[in-house]
């Protein structure tokens, strides 16, 4: 009889943790700043950055996920620009910054199902990063591959129509240098999503 209460006892509890489980799919707007190193090669703003992604929830307070986006930086500045360490070259320069992260990511959150979802996490994986220099009719391009971490703050905050709702929030992108790019592509990134949850 033991036995039977025992098997009831673990069915019952394993249907209960499957029922709270939930996930989320997301799809974010950002605004990105060049921070550090970065900001010395392309000084403005970007209002061109997209992310898409999905979380699913292991407990109720905890979710893990992934997420793919690009991001596109541009500027423009006059001076002498070195090539290949032999060549000066003087002119305008149209600079460009392409970067398409893929990453995998973990949340920890605050308040209950059906409310506001306060939240810390955070992002890791790899970005791949075009850079390209435009002078006058010649241009340079360079395409790299670097290891990325970035943390977050947010909130989930639903909205109308159940299962629909809004992502904000703030992160700090850090693409760590390589060979091919001799610099830490930092940016900071605030962000306004939709999200769906079933």
């Amino acid at each position: 009889m033991k036995k039977y209460i025992l098997i009831a006892l673990v069915i019952g509890l394993a249907n209960s943790t499957v029922s709270a489980q939930m996930s989320v799919f997301k799809m974010d707007w950002n605004i990105g700043f060049p921070m550090g190193d970065m900001g010395d090669f392309i000084e403005d703003e970007s209002y061109r950055g997209f992310r898409i992604g999905g979380r699913a929830f292991i407990y109720d307070y905890l979710s893990v996920g992934g997420e793919a986006g690009w991001s596109v930086f541009n500027s423009s500045w006059e001076g002498v620009q070195n090539v290949d360490g032999n060549i000066d070259v003087s002119g305008k320069q149209f600079r460009y910054m392409n970067m398409y992260p893929i990453m995998a990511n973990a949340h920890y959150y605050l308040g209950d199902d059906g409310g506001v979802r306060p939240y810390l996490g955070t992002n890791a994986g790899v970005t791949f990063i075009n850079t390209r220099t435009e002078i006058g009719l010649w241009a340079i391009s360079e395409t790299s591959t670097h290891f990325t971490l970035a943390p977050e703050l947010g909130a989930l905050i639903p909205v109308g129509v159940a299962g629909a709702g809004l992502n904000i929030g703030a992160r700090y992108d850090v693409s760590f240098k390589t060979n091919k790019l001799d610099m830490n592509v930092q940016t900071f990134s605030l962000f306004l999503g939709f999200i769906f949850l079933n």
